[in-house]
């Protein structure tokens, strides 16, 4: 009976390995045949070598690039795998391409052949250092100093970069030719990103090798885990330097995690191992293995005692014959050193921390670029890696491909330069550019992202015709794609029709608008006619530079150029502020970190959450009522903590004979919605007032190029007398000129807000409830308060406010904002009862308050 038991275990395990070698590929042919690509346009071949190792997916062998005979390894893995492996990979191929350390395994490119993927990587002689370890049956001190400093100084590059190994141990660090350790395999390598406005983004995977994994990890779901992990493991790597085997080690999986989870190690005794290990080495290890914020980074690891205790050797002391046997030299053992030979080791030490950029004698700080940012400039330039790589495609490192596309441009100029010497000025510039075209960037068709590919599965291939279309054809001109509202529609609101009698008002009080439009709106109005939906209208964004002229206007309706002149709301006396960011440059690169955020979020591979001590940000301003009439004045808008503001057209007025041209503006005044709500409240002694009397006025110009101006002013220069009668007088028409204007401005401001407040908001304004509504205000006497931009995407709209953050508003009254970075999403959508009101009834009660 325990014969057949025992039968049994066998096959099982029999069983068990043929499945493991299924997962790996078949062996290489005695050539591997790289495809042709711009560094190497006639291909290439390797001479395959010995197998140097196995992993979990892939083989290694050596190989050597024929006629050159250089040395490189292949790693090899099958093409087609599951969906899941295949996004891990990719993300493997992406992290590891972007590493330039000395202390990390070096990647060359990648491609296909005969069914398989093979990775060109650098070459490490020497074996791995599980296998120094194994054979040695523990190294000295002074030999785990010197690998110390060199994985300390791997960790706090990947770190500096974005990115966690999450899979360091001794099998993952291998040795060059001059026994230097460098790290590889960066198959469960991930992204963390950090920022000034956000905390680190901690993964929540569970990875790793069980006799590595740190404690955080175990906890899968929970607080997640961030870079600390790669400090833990260098602690398990050092015990494992100095014992030969992992202090958690046991025979379960179960019990090596109980045993990491309370720190459940203990150091062999001197009799046991017959090997001193220093109580400085005791303690480094110990506070390695301590809590994830109790941890010490890179550079408090090479100042610990531990390194300067004993002696540290220099590079050309660890020679490939210490793989078999321990050093000879005396100081490798030695309780106490010499004076010379201490000052000697300590030279020792801060050269290899120089050399490997970490702890205080690093020759200096060096920024690099996070690998997230490179990914996304990888992306743009359509060199993303898709998954099997495809027969013919060599992917190489982006910054190769960079340096290449830098120096084809340089060489475009240096020709273009002297073809313009030789001809003596005889030839002109059109000419010279007929003849050699600047270069577009890539040499060949860049292969699909992996996004882009997915997008256009099954889609019919593009025809000649197709690709050969100008824009014109495509319908992109201003006069086809600017669809113009008839005087009589309505405008677009939030709720109901404007009634006749406020579009009559409006009318009566706004002097006739401009048909002019910037080449920046001509530009949007042209993409948004690629969109699928009709009922996008002509709006116009306050950063509309004023004055310009689109040529799709009428002649008759064009003004002659040189009778208009900028005007401006603001006496010189009043000295306008200038409003940080917003500039359009300043714009468009808060735009490009926002995309560039984003862009990161959705393609990140596992979920992740924020630190419980992260603080959430506090609610920001959004807008819960706006009425649209951008064809003819403008927007009016009512935020949260019932400001109200507008954004109005620019507007022709009169300076001595000559037509002037009054920039687009915006009017913005706190507390307006409760002063218009108590107009029939006799105890309100400003209840006949314009304005609150309380609240300071916002004017704010665009000026183009340079911005928006501000200017602050005091309600009483709009106070009006009252009747006998109790009626309210007249505004007065002012002082001056530019008092003149803003109080033109007001009327219109009036308007809006007495039409949106006649017809409510989405929800009960914040003061009126009794607790804090899920759509309260944000804070007082910020950028965040002012919307600068309004656009309406088919049934969304889209705000965007000076700081940055940007609003979408969905025909189901959910609401989504994004902050400035890009990095916090707020979301407001209804209570089930009010959402299932709305799907059967088409309309909701306005009782009902949003969920947050």
């Amino acid at each position: 009976m325990p014969k057949a038991t025992e039968t049994k275990t066998t096959k099982t395990a029999a069983q068990l390995k043929a499945a493991k070698d299924k997962e790996h590929p078949p062996p290489p042919p005695p050539e591997v045949i790289e495809p042709s690509s711009t560094d190497r346009p006639e291909g290439a071949v390797y001479h395959v070598g010995k197998l140097l190792g196995k992993g979990g997916f892939a083989i290694c062998y050596s190989g050597q690039l024929q006629p050159s005979r250089h040395k490189f390894a292949l790693k090899i893995v099958k093409s087609q795998m599951p969906s899941k492996m295949e996004q891990k990979f990719q993300t493997e191929l992406q992290i590891h391409s972007k590493m330039r350390h000395r202390n990390i395994v070096q990647f060359f490119r990648a491609f296909s052949f005969v069914n398989c993927t093979f990775l060109v990587l650098e070459l490490c002689p020497n074996g791995s250092l599980m296998d120094m370890v194994k054979r040695r049956k523990g190294l000295t001190e002074p030999e785990v100093r010197f690998y110390a400093v060199q994985i300390a100084g791997a960790i706090k590059y990947m770190h500096s970069k974005g990115i966690i190994h999450r899979d360091l141990k001794m099998g993952n660090i291998f040795l060059d030719q001059q026994m230097n350790a460098k790290i590889g395999d960066f198959g469960l390598a991930a992204l963390v990103v950090t920022g000034r406005d956000m905390q680190t983004i901690r993964r929540t995977t569970l990875c790793g090798t069980p006799n590595y994994i740190a404690p955080e990890i175990l906890e899968k779901g929970k607080k997640g885990h961030d870079h600390m992990v790669d400090i833990w493991s260098l602690g398990i790597i050092m015990f494992a330097m100095f014992t030969s085997k992992p202090p958690f080690q046991s025979s379960t999986t179960d019990e090596i995690y109980r045993r990491a989870r309370e720190r459940d190690y203990e150091w062999p005794s001197a009799e046991v191992s017959q090997k001193y290990i220093s109580q400085e080495a005791k303690d480094l290890v110990a506070t390695m293995l301590e809590d994830a914020d109790q941890r010490p980074d890179p550079d408090a690891i090479v100042q610990h005692p531990f390194f300067t205790a004993g002696y540290m050797p220099s590079s050309p002391e660890i020679t490939s014959k210490l793989r078999e046997v321990p050093p000879d030299a005396d100081e490798y053992y030695a309780s106490r050193l010499s004076g010379s030979v201490m000052a000697q080791s300590l030279r020792n030490l801060q050269d290899q921390c120089r050399e490997c950029g970490v702890g205080p004698w690093a020759a200096e700080k060096t920024s690099h670029t996070q690998i997230w940012k490179e990914m996304a400039a990888e992306e743009k330039a359509g060199l993303t890696p898709v998954i099997p790589l495809s027969d013919g495609v060599v992917y190489r490192p982006f910054d190769d491909w960079l340096r290449e596309q830098h120096q084809i441009r340089a060489k475009y100029a240096a020709s273009i330069s002297s073809r313009s010497t030789s001809s003596e000025g005889q030839e002109d510039s059109t000419t010279s550019s007929q003849r050699m075209p600047p270069p577009t960037g890539l040499l060949r068709q860049p292969p699909q992202s992996f996004a882009a590919q997915q997008r256009t599965q099954g889609r019919p291939a593009t025809s000649a015709s197709t690709r050969t279309r100008t824009a014109p054809e495509l319908g992109l001109s201003t006069s086809q794609s600017t669809r113009v509202r008839p005087r009589q529609e309505r405008p677009e609101s939030a709720t109901r029709e404007m009634p006749s009698s406020s579009r009559e008002a409006l009318d009566s009080t706004a002097a006739a608008s401009t048909t002019s439009s910037s080449t920046a709106r001509s530009m949007r109005m042209s993409a948004r006619a690629q969109l699928s939906s009709t009922r996008s209208t002509p709006n116009l964004p306050i950063t509309e530079r004023a004055g310009a002229v689109s040529s799709s206007v009428p002649l008759h309706k064009r003004r002659n150029s040189e009778s208009i002149r900028s005007a401006t709301l603001f006496s010189p006396s009043e000295s306008p502020m200038e409003m940080e960011g917003t500039k359009p440059d300043e714009i468009l690169e808060r735009l490009r970190g926002l995309q560039a955020e984003l862009e990161r979020a959705l393609n990140a591979r596992t979920m992740a959450i924020i630190s419980a001590k992260t603080a959430p940000p506090p609610h920001p301003h959004i807008v819960v009522k706006w009425v649209d009439y951008t064809n003819k004045f403008g927007l009016g808008y009512i935020l949260n903590d019932g400001s109200v503001g507008c954004i109005l057209r620019d507007i022709p007025t009169t300076e001595g004979s000559k037509t002037a041209l009054l920039p687009p503006a915006g009017v913005f005044i706190r507390g307006a919605e409760k002063h218009i709500l108590r107009r029939q409240d006799e105890s309100y002694p400003d209840r006949h007032q314009p304005v609150p009397m309380m609240e300071p006025i916002q004017f704010f110009e665009n000026n183009g190029e340079a911005g928006l101006s501000q200017v602050t002013i005091s309600p009483q220069q709009f106070r009006v007398s009252i009747n006998e009668d109790g009626t309210a007088s007249k505004m007065a028409p002012g002082k001056d000129v530019f008092q003149h204007r803003k109080r033109e401005r007001i009327i219109l401001w009036k308007k809006f807000a007495n039409y949106m407040i006649a017809y409510g908001r989405d929800e009960i304004p914040a003061e009126e409830d009794e607790e804090e509504s899920a759509m309260s205000p944000g804070r007082r006497g910020t950028p965040a308060e002012l919307v600068t931009f309004y656009q309406r995407f088919g049934d969304v709209g889209c705000w965007v406010f000076c700081d940055g953050h940007l609003q979408f508003n969905f025909p189901d009254h959910t609401k989504i904002v994004l902050d400035a970075t890009g990095t916090w999403c707020h979301f407001w959508h209804l209570p089930q009862e009010a959402a299932e009101r709305l799907a059967s009834t088409g309309s909701i009660d306005k009782t009902w308050s949003m969920v947050s």
